[in-house]
């Protein structure tokens, strides 16, 4: 499991696009969980799921950017 000291969205989706399955913390947050890519939102507090949402946002963005590279 990645620690990360702080909540960075952007680093956040690179570690989950790397590995598509597994969990990470986030220090002053809390834990969670990831699979297929997408951070799971389904067994979270609301305030983690606004949180995720983000992460995922840009997880989406990051697909569609490497499409028109392709």
């Amino acid at each position: 499991m990645k620690v990360f000291k702080r909540f960075s969205a952007i680093q956040i989706a690179r570690y989950v696009k790397s590995f598509h399955r597994g969990a990470f913390m986030v220090e002053s947050v809390g834990e969670f969980r990831f699979a297929n890519g997408l951070v799971t939102i389904e067994s979270q507090p609301s305030h983690l799921k606004t949180l995720a949402g983000q992460v995922n946002q840009l997880l989406r963005s990051l697909r569609c950017d490497e499409s028109l590279y392709a």
